[in-house]
């Protein structure tokens, strides 16, 4: 155990650290946090809408309301790669110190993000039933799962392209007299026209190639085969594996897996959140919500019901105190208090079940989920 012990301390806490302390990582993560609301509400009114009850559908349908829950959910999930891109830009910039630029930088990566987008849609007359082209549209594909990678993509190589140009001082500069606000918009002027002639090459490039556009080649060559890497339940436990594992050594598993975790699985949620108001069956077993059902009960390594027999049955005066100290944030999936106090941090006999725990609850549900006993999330 202390040769394994040496080996990983070694080996995989100087890349732990690293990648924890990524900017790039770092700034997806705060984007999908910020995200959060705007996804939970677009899965709340769209379960309210497509909620299969026939006499709550009757319901809807008599009272229209079933067109007024639609709203919400075409706005949010069906365009999350919008709200993305802004975000990931915004973040990136403010964890490199330029908080005052990181709304134009944000704004820059939502223009780059709809300059990336091919214009025009077709599609089939009801009743000519002919083919009719409409040049002047945007094709909404990519504003919804489609686009996610496409988005943390240019939501990161944007923000790069300000910040090498603010290294440079390619910015113009106002006398001391002009009000700041209007001294800063103009000093964002030439970092926007570069980006905008550089991505529009860029667009230009990925014209000429078989994929017609960079949306298609980024979800062709990377969002495709990482959502299907992750329907692997194989991949889900190694990232359950991996948390635990940074956890033993006191690095925060979540904040070192959560950004692949969360890039992975949100479009496979997406999709499973798109089949539900057609009515189709999930084609996804495994989202990011098993990891927060399932895999984390009680935080990382599945310590809930820990602090439960600790508050209320330990014998230790001292771990009853701190069973109860852990068990409110424990049911918040918070378990800080459990993971150094106990601790499980460096112990080499409580970091078995803080692994094996939420690796058994995980196969429990997707055995079950398998079976159709239990639903998909």
């Amino acid at each position: 155990m202390e040769k394994l012990q040496a080996f990983l301390e070694k080996y995989l806490m100087p890349v732990a650290s690293k990648v924890s302390g990524n900017r790039y990582l770092q700034s997806i993560g705060r984007a999908f946090s910020i995200l959060l609301p705007v996804t939970i509400m677009g899965a709340i009114f769209l379960l309210l809408q497509t909620l299969q009850i026939p006499v709550y559908q009757e319901f809807l349908k008599a009272t229209k309301l079933n067109v007024i829950l639609g709203f919400v959910p075409a706005i949010t999930t069906n365009m999350l790669a919008v709200y993305l891109v802004f975000l990931v830009g915004k973040s990136f910039m403010e964890q490199n110190g330029y908080a005052e630029d990181a709304t134009a930088a944000g704004m820059f990566s939502l223009l780059v993000f709809f300059l990336m987008i091919p214009l025009g849609v077709s599609g089939v007359a009801a009743e000519s039933k002919e083919v009719v082209n409409i040049a002047a549209a945007l094709n909404t594909r990519f504003l919804g799962a489609p686009g996610l990678f496409t988005a943390i993509i240019v939501g990161l190589l944007v923000p790069t392209v300000y910040i090498f140009t603010l290294k440079r001082e390619w910015v113009i500069k106002l006398p001391d007299g002009v009000p700041p606000a209007i001294s800063h918009a103009f000093s964002s002027l030439i970092p926007g026209f570069i980006i905008a002639i550089l991505f529009s090459l860029v667009r230009y490039g990925f014209s000429l190639t078989t994929y017609a556009n960079f949306n298609q080649f980024i979800y062709t060559f990377l969002q495709q085969p990482l959502t299907g890497l992750g329907a692997s339940p194989l991949t889900f436990m190694l990232f359950i594996f991996l948390v635990s594992l940074f956890w033993f050594f006191g690095i925060h598993g979540g904040q070192v897996v959560m950004p692949f975790l969360t890039a992975i699985y949100t479009p496979l949620a997406l999709e499973n959140l798109n089949a539900l108001s057609t009515g189709a069956a999930f084609p996804h077993l495994i989202t990011q919500s098993n990891w927060f059902v399932f895999a984390s009960i009680g935080g990382g390594g599945g310590t809930l019901g820990l602090c439960i027999y600790l508050a209320f049955f330990a014998k230790s005066a001292r771990f009853k105190s701190l069973g109860r100290l852990a068990l409110p944030a424990s049911l918040t999936g918070i378990n800080e208090p459990i993971t150094f106090g106990l601790p499980i941090v460096l112990n080499p006999i409580l970091i078995i079940p803080f692994i094996v725990t939420p690796l058994t609850t995980f196969l429990i549900s997707y055995g079950l989920t398998v079976a159709k006993i239990i639903p998909a999330l």
